[in-house]
């Protein structure tokens, strides 16, 4: 659906009663995190009631805070009715801010390899690049995180997680999906901005750009070494550094972005169900 993650905060008082009653609260007796309340729930994690500073500073402190992934809803507006619960069955978008948002777009039959090879990530310096594991990350904020997540899914599946349907879905398809996603941290705004106008902030991939290494006119000298480059590469990453040259590929990151946002904004609920449909 093209966001991951959304982080809000709003200065509305929890249910707390309903979160009690349905879920476990956690409290903080020591003063150890901002907040003094925290509740697990299946799709978010709510805190509530800043306790950590003085009663002044807490008070500038919006009261609630709640961290949620739309991977599990099928649309927004499963997604407002949910978190409407923990407050008084509304989520007001105009004075519901985002902390944190993670925008992503799924790329299939894009080999890792291929990535590697065109990757070019201008305005970054190289102590900010890092690799683990086979996943690339790259600034603090925006953080940008490049992975295989068709091999994420399946180390989450073996670990007993929790996995959604269209993840299930992947796996059993045998598809290989590459993740490019980017974490916005202290996001100036509110959620009825992102409501609004979701496809602007595919302005956001425009960091992340590619290169063609075949391309004789631009590398000029360079390309005695990058034609013995290619003689190490197999065939099969050959063509696949084909199918993806750099400005389509580029394009493509921003098409499926804008595709996939749009379409989880303006879905409708299905109205034959009753219950949000978990």
């Amino acid at each position: 659906m093209g966001i991951d993650k959304l982080c809000l905060t709003t200065h509305e008082m929890v249910k707390a009663d309903y979160l009690r009653e349905f879920w476990t609260v956690t409290e903080d007796l020591y003063r150890l995190r901002l907040f003094k309340y925290c509740c697990e729930m299946d799709y978010a994690q709510v805190m509530w009631k800043p306790h950590k500073f003085s009663a002044e500073t807490n008070m500038r402190i919006p009261y609630s805070k709640i961290d949620v992934n739309p991977k599990h809803f099928d649309c927004f507006q499963y997604l407002c009715e949910y978190v409407g619960n923990i407050f008084n069955d509304k989520l007001d978008l105009e004075y519901t801010n985002v902390s944190r948002i993670d925008l992503t777009a799924d790329i299939e039959d894009l080999s890792m390899d291929v990535v590697f090879s065109r990757l070019h990530v201008p305005g970054f310096s190289r102590d900010s690049l890092s690799l683990y594991k086979g996943t690339i990350y790259i600034g603090s904020n925006p953080k940008i995180r490049i992975y295989d997540k068709t091999k994420e899914i399946k180390q989450r599946q073996r670990k007993g997680w929790h996995i959604t349907e269209w993840e299930r879905g992947i796996v059993e398809s045998g598809k290989q999906i590459t993740r490019f996603e980017i974490q916005l941290s202290n996001f100036k705004g509110c959620l009825k901005d992102v409501v609004a106008d979701p496809v602007s902030l595919v302005s956001h991939f425009d960091r992340i750009r590619f290169y063609d290494f075949e391309d004789k006119e631009k590398i000029g000298s360079m390309v005695g070494g990058l034609q013995f480059l290619m003689t190490k590469i197999n065939r099969k990453l050959r063509g696949n550094l084909d199918k993806f040259r750099s400005k389509e590929l580029e394009t493509l990151i921003k098409e499926t972005y804008i595709t996939s946002v749009k379409e989880w904004f303006e879905k409708e609920k299905d109205s034959t169900l009753e219950e949000i449909p978990f």
